[in-house]
């Protein structure tokens, strides 16, 4: 069964920024972009986009392990 947990530390937060990496390693057309930009994006207080919007983030887990991210 997958698990969805929503986003709400520092640690998940980077978990987040970083599962791409993980499930595209061995893609080979896959151009990462820089993680500065993925937290400053993704960043409330930093963001001025967020003056305007509003964002979650979760994390989907199966068997203890993360197998997807959603933003919305």
């Amino acid at each position: 069964m997958v698990q969805i947990v929503q986003v709400r530390d520092k640690r998940q937060f980077d978990i987040f920024i970083k599962f791409p990496f993980k499930l595209y390693k061995n893609n080979p057309y896959w151009i990462p972009p820089l993680i500065s930009d993925e937290k400053f994006t993704l960043n409330k207080k930093k963001n001025p986009a967020f003056e305007f919007s509003d964002a979650e983030l979760w994390l989907a887990y199966k068997d203890g392990k993360v197998v997807g991210r959603i933003a919305g």
